[in-house]
């Protein structure tokens, strides 16, 4: 009987990432899938990224993680959301070939050493010892039993998946895998907390039958910009996307079918993602819109498919030909596959550790859409973490927790800790309190010394760093020893305030209308540094926040110190600018009785705590 250190059940982006985590770690890791063709397969949108996703991304990839590498090798349009504000806001996002992306995962694994074991994983066995519950290995319907130190469970959406279109209901996961019906029985006979979430996929087009003259074209960046930082520039054929909008006669087509909808006649109770919502949500949410944007996103650069973003719909047959053929550029499009929503079992995120370990069955650790999480980018997150505890674990050395402080990562693994969700979880900018410190471009400066240390970097990413983080020291050190009156910096060019105080070369790099040319035009001896124009940029975006950064970390402080402060129930939440929706609707619901009370609330997130303080405060 074979036995593994760590063993993954699920081969998506939490369970890849698990894995190769593992593997790096040196733990004898084994990955089951149910087919070894679907390895990192992309089962709704072909896109990576976003703001607050990118950010996980860059984390992931600083940590030794592997899907920003596969990204950028299968990436066919980039582009940094937010580019035009500061860096702590910006998302690098990527549309990508589907089929390009899993071809690089699979020789990512094929290459690493970690076995993948093809098969269904039906049951997980334990042993007791001293009152403790320990895992000791699965049960599987191809290789019978198999032994293992640590396992963890990255099932995605396919625990007791069911799928609804229309009238139809069948037993399926996404892209009507097969559902794991057999490995939800476990959780529910050792009574974990369970609920059901659900979330949909649109209907996938035939590019050859769609008029791109009726739609508005969608640029990637002139020069993209890699997600990985080992990534020196992007190679691949880079293509458009477009954009088209549903119509009044569109959103008329769908109400009057509301009623076959299974989110809307009682089939399906569960909560979808608030942020991602159907076609028929928006249409029944958003009365006072008339039209809906449509992202017209290509599965592969050289295929025929279309992912039309913005239409997940659990619609029938019928009714979504019929609304489609209303869409300007769709009026003759072929539909390839038709749109459905699937239902499928979570355990509560509060049944686990800030480690991803269970409470209650030792060594069992969960990843992903299990914990209750939507996208690709938060999957991977918590199954690179899940795998490092894992294996780490396994070879007796102390497990990790980062921190909100240290990066998206913390900010994920905190907010799960609390458990309780009502929908799927999905990062956002806003969830950190940090985010002038949590930014995409500065992630291998908050992480990479860690992963060097838990064993996570490969010698390429360990060299590269090192080297580049002596160089950051060199230069911000020399920067800020050198000073000038702001009569020499006006001299150089730079609008500045003529008071007499010198000011060092940090700082004033920090200012916008600064450059290194400007700087090194004062002291020509700065070019000798030698440093590329990636470092360059990523130390005159540490000097812009430094300013902030004091200031921003006095505010956390005051939070800190008010969550005694009580609040009036009269408060009308709706009045509170800076507040997004979800979070005015969460606080009017629950009516807490002061700051500390809403911190705690599932959805409260610090960032918003920190409005909500300032707003009660005037």
């Amino acid at each position: 009987m074979k036995k593994y250190d760590v063993l993954i059940i699920g081969a998506g982006h939490a369970g890849v990432e698990a894995a190769i985590a593992s593997n790096r770690i040196g733990a004898k890791t084994g990955l089951i899938s149910f087919k070894k063709s679907d390895l990192g397969v992309m089962s709704c949108n072909p896109a990576m990224g976003g703001l607050g996703k990118g950010h996980l991304i860059r984390e992931i990839d600083a940590m030794g993680g592997v899907i920003g590498r596969a990204s950028d090798l299968s990436g066919i349009q980039f582009r940094m959301l937010n580019k035009t504000r500061g860096e702590a806001v910006q998302g690098p996002r990527a549309q990508i070939d589907r089929e390009k992306y899993m071809l690089s995962i699979s020789r990512i694994i094929n290459d690493s050493g970690v076995e993948v074991i093809e098969g269904e994983v039906i049951d997980i066995f334990t042993k007791e010892k001293n009152s403790q519950e320990y895992v000791a290995g699965v049960i599987t319907s191809s290789a019978g039993k198999i032994n293992c130190n640590k396992l963890v469970v990255t099932t995605g959406t396919f625990l007791s998946g069911i799928i609804y279109r229309g009238k139809e209901k069948w037993k399926a996961g996404r892209l009507n895998a097969k559902p794991a019906f057999d490995l939800a029985k476990f959780f529910k006979n050792k009574a974990f907390k369970t609920y059901r979430l659900k979330t949909g996929t649109p209907p996938r087009l035939r590019g050859d039958s769609i008029d791109y003259k009726k739609c508005i074209i969608q640029k990637g960046d002139r020069v993209p910009e890699p997600f990985s930082f080992l990534t020196e520039s992007i190679k691949s054929k880079q293509i458009p996307c477009f954009i088209t909008h549903t119509n009044e006669r569109t959103h008329e087509i769908i109400s009057e079918n509301l009623k076959d909808s299974p989110l809307f006649n009682g089939s399906i109770e569960s909560r979808g993602p608030r942020y991602c919502p159907s076609i028929e949500d928006k249409v029944k949410r958003f009365t006072d819109k008339n039209k809906h944007q449509i992202f017209l996103e290509p599965e592969t650069v050289c295929g025929n498919l279309i992912y039309p973003n913005g239409i997940s719909t659990s619609l029938s047959k019928k009714n979504q030909q019929e609304f489609l053929h209303s869409i300007n550029g769709l009026e003759k499009v072929v539909i390839e596959d038709f749109g459905y929503a699937v239902e499928y079992d979570c355990v509560d995120s509060d049944e686990m550790k800030l480690t991803y370990e269970s409470k209650k069955i030792k060594g069992l650790y969960l990843a992903g859409q299990i914990n209750g999480t939507t996208g690709y980018e938060e999957a991977a997150s918590q199954g690179l973490l899940a795998g490092i505890n894992a294996a780490r674990s396994s070879g007796n050395l102390n497990e990790i927790i980062i921190d909100r402080s240290q990066g998206y990562l913390g900010v994920l693994t905190s907010d799960l800790n609390k458990g309780g969700l009502v929908e799927p979880y999905r990062m956002f900018t806003s969830r950190a309190e940090y985010r002038l410190l949590l930014r995409a471009d500065n992630a291998d400066e908050r992480l990479t010394d860690l992963a060097i240390s838990v064993g996570t970097a490969e010698k390429e990413r360990e060299k590269t760093w090192l080297e580049k983080k002596k160089k950051i020291r060199n230069a911000v050190r020399k920067l800020r020893l050198l000073e000038a009156s702001p009569q020499i910096y006006a001299g150089a060019g730079l609008k500045i305030n003529q008071d007499g105080k010198k000011r060092s070369a940090f700082s004033v790099l920090g200012y916008k209308d600064s450059s290194w040319q400007m700087i090194e035009s004062i002291w020509p001896e700065l070019k000798s540094l030698n440093l590329d124009l990636k470092i360059k940029k990523q130390i005159k975006t540490n000097a812009f926040y430094d300013r902030y950064v004091g200031r921003h970390l006095l505010e956390i402080d005051e939070l800190k110190k008010e969550e005694g402060l009580k609040l009036n129930e009269g408060i009308d939440y709706k009045k509170c600018s800076g507040l997004s929706n979800e979070i005015k609707e969460i606080l009017t619901k629950n009516k807490p009785k002061s700051i500390g009370e809403a911190r705690q609330l599932t959805g409260m997130t610090p960032a918003a705590a920190s409005i909500l303080l300032r707003f009660v405060k005037k």
